[in-house]
């Protein structure tokens, strides 16, 4: 019964909000479209418009509608966060009723406000800008700073989602970061098995290969070896047939000149021997005629 009141109050919120962020988108684009027709002149654009639901006009305090869009975020997650509640889904109570980085995306719109409020100031005339001028666009950059401050320090975090967290865990809807721990741990399990198989697998591959290889580099050096013993057998054959034959070849050539040497000294010889004989008998003849 909580439950479905507060997701009453969270939809009539909701749909305030989204006429309050309409009115204020409908303001923006009077005033830029009056402004930008006077070609940047303050001076003949009010410094204000209504919008389209007057009663509503005072909630279009800036420019960069940052300031109702953060309230009707707000209001719509947790209005869709209830209702998925009531119809009894289970939901992550870290994040609940938000969204994960609904908090840095809020600052971020502020901030986003905040220098849209800045970059206005360079879009009027220098002759014709005055105080008011400043102060609306400082209240642009002001407030939607503020909204997000306000929203995400002193409603989101201490208010709303404290009670949401309980009343979803009163509930029993709530899943906790065990569970999402246990899961993860199971997935880490099932990778670190598949990552093990997958290793065992590599490294089984691998011996095969290194086995493979080291048996055709076994047989290569064996062959290789053979061939190199085969080569190395025909060379020392080829070499000493080659050096049988030169040595028969020296031999021969050797018989012939030695051959050779012996005629010529014996011809030499006896060409001495008869050139002595000759010359003894001419001695001869002449010792016989002086004697005579």
């Amino acid at each position: 019964m909580r439950t479905k009141t507060l997701l009453v109050v969270c939809a009539a919120a909701t749909v305030f909000c989204a006429l309050a962020f309409v009115n204020n988108v409908a303001a923006i684009v009077q005033w830029w479209t009056a402004f930008l027709a006077a070609g940047g002149d303050s001076a003949s654009v009010a410094a204000k418009m209504p919008g389209f639901i007057p009663w509503l006009a005072w909630s279009a305090v800036d420019y960069s509608a940052v300031t109702t869009f953060i309230p009707m975020l707000g209001f719509l997650c947790m209005t869709v966060s209830l209702a998925r509640m009531a119809a009894g889904r289970r939901m992550r109570a870290g994040d609940f009723p938000f969204f994960r980085g609904s908090d840095q995306l809020n600052v971020a719109l502020g901030l986003f406000g905040t220098l849209w409020g800045i970059i206005v100031i360079g879009y009027f005339r220098l002759d014709t800008v005055t105080m008011a001028d400043l102060m609306q666009c400082l209240h642009t950059a002001l407030f939607s700073t503020l909204m997000a401050v306000v929203w995400v320090f002193l409603v989101d975090r201490p208010l709303v989602r404290p009670y949401f967290t309980r009343l979803l865990e009163q509930s029993g809807l709530a899943e906790t970061d065990d569970g999402d721990l246990a899961g993860a741990v199971d997935r880490l399990v099932e990778r670190l098995g598949a990552a093990s198989d997958a290793f065992d697998r590599r490294q089984t591959e691998y011996e095969a290969a290194f086995t493979k290889r080291q048996k055709e580099f076994e047989e290569t050096s064996a062959r290789r070896h053979a061939e190199f013993e085969e080569t190395f057998a025909n060379r020392l054959a080829e070499f000493e047939a080659s050096f049988a034959r030169r040595h028969a070849a020296y031999e021969r050539d050797f018989d012939a000149r030695q051959k050779e040497y012996v005629e010529f000294f014996r011809r030499r010889i006896d060409e001495l021997e008869r050139r002595a004989e000759g010359a003894e008998e001419k001695l001869k003849k002449v010792a016989e005629a002086v004697i005579g």
